[in-house]
């Protein structure tokens, strides 16, 4: 009988691309709401919460004095 291995390769790493798209946001300059939020994100991001990373930068992107969903640039690490 044999043994075959299960995953022959390690796994593909994604992250650096999907980051980008799932975390990046640009807070509304001067915008309390916008800056918890992007305190919110980062802790989130540094406790590897990844859910709530990605609902912090959603509601950033999505906030109504936000510039748009097509200016996204980075947030903290």
């Amino acid at each position: 009988m044999t043994n075959p291995m299960k995953y022959p390769q390690p796994p593909v790493e994604l992250a650096g691309a999907v980051e980008h798209y799932l975390y990046d946001c640009t807070p509304a300059e001067g915008c309390g709401v916008c800056a918890a939020l992007v305190v919110e994100l980062t802790d989130a991001k540094k406790a590897k919460k990844w859910s709530a990373a990605y609902d912090a930068a959603a509601e950033v992107r999505n906030h109504a004095n936000h510039a748009g969903p097509n200016k996204s640039v980075g947030v903290g690490a």
